[in-house]
C-alpha cells in the first residue's frame, strides 16, 4: 500500500530510507521474538550464541545493578543495515532445527525485502543474505581483486568503498569510485598525476593490449568519465545492471593491469 501511495503523490524514497525501514521491521520481529516468543532462559541461550558468533563477551554486555538487564540483540552491533543482516542471519541459524521457526523467519525476511520501495541490493535464500549478483563471482573475482590491491592502499580503499555502497544498495557513487581506483593504478604505472581520461592513450600504449582489449579498456574509461566523474545529475539515471557490470569489469581490469605490471 505504501508503494502505491508514494507513487500517487510523487514521493521518492531513498535507499537510506528503505534500509532504515528494513531495520525497523526487523527490530519489531526481534522484539516480539524475545518478549512474546521465548522465555528468559531461551533468550539467554540466543543472546550468548549471538555474542559468540560476533566475537563478543556476553558478561561485558549484561548490566547488573538493582536488576539484570540483557540487551536487545540489535544493541550488540553498530546501528546499520549490514549489521542488522548479520544479526538476522545468526538468529535464523539459532533456530535451524525448528522447521516452524525457519519458515517464519524465511517469510519475514523475504517480506521485508519485498516491502522496500527500491532495490535494497540484497537477495535472501534459505538462511543467508547475498549482495545482488552472483555469490560465486563475488567470491572469486572481487576477493582476488582486493588481495592484489594490498600493496595499493588508496586503490584498495576505493574498491572497498564501491563494494560497500553496492552491497548496501547505493548505486550512486559506485562508478565514480571504481573509476578513481583504476585512475590511481594508471597514475602509478605511468608515474604521473593525470586524470584517467587524460592518461587513456598512454595507458593503452604501455599495457600493449590486443586491439579487442584496448577497445574494452578505452570504453570503460569513456563510460566512467561520462557517468561517474562528470555525471552530474545523470548519475541517478544509470541502469542498475550497468552499475553492477562496471563494478565487476573494474575487478577484471585491476587483475589485468597488475598482472601486466608485474611482468
Amino acid at each position: 500500500m505504501s508503494k502505491e501511495f508514494n507513487k500517487r503523490f510523487g514521493i521518492t524514497v531513498t535507499a537510506q530510507q528503505d534500509q532504515t525501514a528494513f531495520i525497523n521491521r526487523a527490530k519489531t520481529l526481534l522484539h516480539a521474538l524475545r518478549h512474546d516468543g521465548m522465555d528468559d532462559q531461551r533468550y539467554n541461550e540466543l543472546f550468548n550464541t549471538t555474542c559468540f558468533r560476533l566475537g563478543l563477551n556476553p558478561n561485558d554486555l549484561i548490566h547488573r545493578g538493582f536488576g539484570t538487564y540483557i540487551p536487545e540483540l540489535w544493541e550488540l552491533v553498530p546501528e546499520g543495515f549490514i549489521s542488522m543482516l548479520k544479526i538476522l542471519t545468526i538468529v535464523r541459524s539459532f533456530f535451524s532445527e525448528d522447521e516452524g521457526m525457519r519458515e517464519l523467519f524465511d517469510r519475514a525476511y523475504q517480506n521485508y525485502i519485498d516491502a522496500a520501495e527500491g532495490d535494497l541490493g540484497i537477495t535472501y535464500n534459505a538462511g543467508a543474505f547475498y549482495p545482488t549478483g552472483e555469490p560465486a563471482l563475488d567470491e572469486d573475482l572481487i576477493n582476488h581483486s582486493l588481495n592484489v590491491l594490498s600493496k595499493y592502499p588508496n586503490e584498495d580503499k576505493d574498491l572497498r568503498q564501491a563494494l560497500d555502497s553496492y552491497r548496501g544498495g547505493k548505486k550512486t557513487g559506485v562508478i565514480e569510485t571504481c573509476y578513481r581506483c583504476v585512475e590511481g593504478l594508471a597514475r602509478q604505472l605511468l608515474n604521473n598525476r593525470k586524470t584517467l581520461i587524460d592518461n587513456k592513450a598512454d595507458i593503452l600504449r604501455v599495457l600493449s593490449l590486443s586491439e579487442h582489449w584496448k577497445k574494452i579498456l578505452a570504453n570503460y574509461i569513456e563510460y566512467g568519465n561520462e557517468n561517474g566523474r562528470h555525471a552530474g545529475e545523470n548519475r541517478h539515471n544509470v541502469n542498475e545492471a550497468e552499475v553492477e557490470a562496471y563494478l565487476y569489469t573494474t575487478c577484471t581490469l585491476i587483475r589485468l593491469i597488475l598482472r601486466i605490471k608485474t611482468k
